[in-house]
C-alpha cells in the first residue's frame, strides 16, 4: 500500500515526501505540473498528474493508498482572484476527503494552520480555547471552514486528524509560506532593516524538521476528530532577531517602524497589486495580525504524539548555517 501526499512540492510537503521516501515507503504525489525538485527523482516516488479542484483527476492517485497527508492549499497573503482561497482550501479539501472515503483510505492527516486558533491574550492558546478576534484574512477563514469539513468526515467514520502548525522556519526552498526563513536570509544578506512596531509581539516558532516529524507522529498516534497544535518556542520578534544576530555574527541596528506607517504602506502595496498584479510584500490584514501576540500551547501534541520542540537557538543556528552555504 502507498502513502498519498497533496502539496508535496510545498515547504512542509517536500520535506515530508523526501523523508518518507527515504524510509522505504511507496509514495504517490499529486501535482498539477511535473515537480522540478531533484529529490523527487526517487524510486519510491510516483508522480500523478491531478488537481484537488477536480475530483475525477484524483482517482488514479488514490489507488492502493491507505494513508493520505493533505497539505495542498493556497497559503498566501493575497490573490488577484480572492475566490481561489475558497476553491483550493475549502473545495479542494472536500474533494480530497471524499476521494479518500471512496477509496477506503485508512487515515488522513489534514494540515491546517495555527492562524485558525487565533491570537493569544492571557495565556498561550490551546486547541479548545475560543478565538478572541475575528479572522484576519481569507486564508484563516477558509482554513477554518475546511477544518469543519474534516470533522464532519471524521464523524462519518473516516479517520481524520487535523494539525495546526504556526510560524515555521528552517532550511527549505522559498514557497511563500516560510517567511521567517526569508527574514533570516535577508538579514544575513544585509537586506532586512526593520522591526514591525515595538518588536515585543509574541510568536510561536517551530523548526521545519519538528513539523515533519509531527506529521508522521500524527499519522501513527493522532486521534481521529482531534486537532493538534504544532507550535514552537514562544518568543518576541525582538528575541527572534537577537538570535539571528548572534548566530549570523552580524550586528546591525534595525529601525522600528510604527504599525500605523506599515498600514499606510500596505494599502499602497495592495493598490499596486490590484493594478499591476505584482504580489505585495504585505497587506493591511497582515499588519493588523502582527499587532497581537500569537503564543501557543503545544502540550497536547507533546503528550499524545511525542512532538518535540527544538530550542530556538539551535534552530536559528542551523538555519543561518544553511543560508550561508546555500543562499549567498
Amino acid at each position: 500500500m502507498a502513502i498519498l501526499i497533496t502539496g508535496a512540492t510545498g515547504y512542509i510537503g517536500s520535506k515530508l515526501t523526501y523523508k518518507l521516501a527515504n524510509e522505504d515507503n511507496t509514495l504517490h504525489i499529486l501535482c498539477r505540473t511535473p515537480p522540478a525538485l531533484p529529490e523527487f527523482n526517487h524510486p519510491n516516488i510516483k508522480v500523478f498528474h491531478g488537481d484537488i479542484t477536480d475530483i475525477q483527476s484524483l482517482k488514479p492517485a488514490f489507488e492502493n493508498v491507505n494513508q493520505v497527508y493533505h497539505l495542498a492549499a493556497y497559503a498566501r497573503l493575497w490573490a488577484k482572484d480572492p475566490g481561489i482561497f475558497r476553491t483550493l482550501n475549502v473545495g479542494g479539501t472536500e474533494n480530497v476527503l471524499a476521494a479518500a472515503k471512496a477509496a477506503g483510505v485508512q487515515k488522513v492527516i489534514y494540515t491546517s494552520t495555527a492562524g485558525v486558533i487565533g491570537p493569544s491574550k492571557d495565556h498561550p492558546m490551546r486547541e479548545t480555547d475560543p478565538r478572541i478576534t475575528g479572522f484576519f484574512n481569507l486564508y484563516e477563514s477558509t482554513k477554518s471552514e475546511s477544518e469543519k469539513i474534516a470533522l464532519t468526515y471524521a464523524q462519518q467514520g473516516l479517520q481524520v486528524c487535523i494539525l495546526n502548525p504556526s510560524r515555521i522556519y528552517g532550511p527549505g526552498f522559498d514557497t511563500g509560506s516560510n517567511p521567517i526563513t526569508k527574514i533570516i536570509e535577508l538579514y544575513v544578506k544585509g537586506k532586512w532593516k526593520i522591526v514591525p512596531g515595538s518588536g515585543n509581539d509574541i510568536g510561536s516558532y517551530p523548526y521545519i524538521d519538528d513539523i515533519v516529524d509531527g506529521h508522521i507522529a500524527a499519522m501513527q498516534k493522532g486521534r481521529s476528530g482531534e486537532r493538534y497544535i504544532l507550535g514552537g518556542v514562544n518568543v518576541t520578534f525582538n528575541e527572534l532577531i537577537a538570535a539571528i544576530k548572534k548566530y549570523s555574527g552580524i550586528e546591525k541596528k534595525l529601525r522600528h517602524i510604527p504599525f500605523s506607517a506599515l498600514k499606510a504602506l500596505s494599502y499602497l502595496m495592495l493598490l499596486n497589486a490590484k493594478i499591476t498584479g505584482k504580489y505585495p510584500m504585505m497587506t493591511p490584514d497582515w499588519v493588523d495580525k502582527y499587532k497581537y501576540d500569537w503564543a501557543l500551547d503545544s502540550s497536547k501534541a507533546v503528550n499524545e504524539l511525542g512532538y518535540k520542540i527544538r530550542p530556538l537557538e539551535d534552530g536559528i543556528r542551523e538555519t543561518v548555517d544553511w543560508v550561508k552555504k546555500n543562499r549567498l
